[in-house]
């Protein structure tokens, strides 16, 4: 009986164990899951944004939160939006733009540019034709500014040239508008004057408004000298009156001249004159005509030559004609200085039947000028060159009283 009764006790115990095993390893299933249940509602709870501030996870969230990816901006369209133009860059595209105010202020650039289609200019070829065109007349102006449009119809230059084809016929035709061309370039060509050189013993073949004056001291026994005063009322004829002594005696000297050719342009120069000779001592009356040629050339501040060929027909008995003729150059290689030579040839009784030696009186002269001041005016009005020169008579007969000299002279342009 004993030992059931310790049999029942032993099995007592060791029932009962897997029962309450059994009831723990259900209790830590069901806490297993309540736990995933909790993480479960606070994950959802933390995607819904209703997660309390007061209530912690126990969990890093760095761990798990990605990190937001940069976000750049869409690139704009080039054709959406307009490039902003630089305050001093030129609009090409514009077909308002003035051709007046594109400006060129360095030569290599303007060589640099090329005619991008046929028929088209470029700057440098349309500023070389300007300066050839600076001291032509209206006319040839104008047909050179012609020739220009029919090389290059497509010139970027049109518009100018319409301009300046307009001014030109104004001027050849007359009906410019007073006053209409102020502020527009210098003056024009066909109104320019020449300034041409002034010989010393020849006549001056330039119809320009001056006053010149002279002395001659000559070696042995010689002295004299001249005033001449030229007034110009048309561009190509003047009038003038000398005072002065020459070997025939004191002369009162009026007389006009008219330039049949006067270009600024070529710096030619083609007059006819004609003087009346009062001579005092002896008294008689002389009628001198004249033609002188003169052409500059464009070397230095100019090259002036001259050639002129004039005659004295006396008006008294037993008198034949005096011939006179000369040379006359003058160079100048800069504003101020400038270098002369004169000719001049003087004869008489060529071919008189009582005469049988003629009369005969050749000087060379050489001498050096200076402006002593400067003009005053576009056309030179104002200025003043002065300067002196030494005779030598490399042939003569009958003037023995005269071996040689220094001339003194001066010319004041109005």
């Amino acid at each position: 009986m004993r030992r059931l009764s310790l049999l029942c006790a032993v099995f007592a115990l060791l029932v009962p164990s897997p029962v309450l095993a059994g009831d723990d390893d259900k209790d830590t299933a069901d806490e297993a899951a309540k736990k995933k249940a909790e993480k479960k509602k606070k994950a959802a709870a933390t995607d819904d944004d209703d997660i309390p501030m007061d209530e912690g996870l126990g969990v890093d969230e760095s761990d798990f939160k990605e990190e937001p990816p940069e976000t750049t901006p869409a690139p704009k369209r080039v054709e959406d939006e307009a490039p902003e133009k630089e305050e001093d860059e030129l609009d090409f595209n514009d077909d308002n733009v003035d051709e007046d105010d594109i400006k060129f202020t360095e030569d290599d650039g303007q060589d640099s540019v090329k005619p991008r289609q046929p028929g088209e200019d470029t700057a440098q070829l349309y500023r070389d034709t300007q300066k050839k065109c600076k001291d032509m007349t209206p006319d040839e102006e104008s047909l050179v500014w012609e020739e220009y449009v029919r090389k290059y119809p497509k010139t970027l230059f049109l518009k100018r040239i319409e301009e300046r084809q307009d001014e030109l016929s104004a001027i050849m035709f007359g009906d410019r508008v007073p006053d209409s061309d102020k502020g527009d370039r210098s003056l024009d060509a066909v109104q320019r004057e020449l300034n041409f050189a002034v010989p010393f013993s020849l006549s001056s073949i330039d119809t320009r408004s001056r006053i010149s004056g002279g002395i001659q001291w000559g070696f042995p026994s010689w002295f004299g000298g001249k005033i001449d005063a030229e007034y110009a009322f048309l561009r190509q004829m003047s009038a003038h009156l000398l005072l002065g002594r020459d070997f025939a005696g004191a002369v009162i000297q009026p007389g006009v001249k008219y330039a049949l050719l006067k270009s600024s342009r070529t710096g030619t120069l083609l007059t006819g004159g004609l003087d009346i000779k009062l001579n005092a001592t002896p008294t008689f009356v002389a009628f001198r005509p004249m033609i002188g040629f003169g052409q500059r050339i464009r070397v230095g501040n100019g090259l002036d030559l001259s050639v002129q060929v004039s005659a004295d027909f006396e008006a008294r008995d037993d008198s034949d004609i005096r011939w006179n003729a000369g040379l006359h150059g003058e160079y100048r290689p800069n504003e101020v200085i400038g270098l002369f030579w004169e000719w001049s040839w003087d004869a008489k009784y060529l071919a008189h039947p009582d005469v049988e030696d003629s009369f005969r009186f050749f000087t060379t002269t050489f001498g050096i000028k200076f402006n002593a001041r400067k003009p005053q005016t576009e056309q030179g009005g104002g200025r003043i060159d002065a300067g002196v020169g030494a005779v030598y008579p490399y042939a003569a007969n009958y003037w023995g009283f005269y071996a040689g000299g220094v001339d003194l002279l001066a010319d004041y342009y109005l």
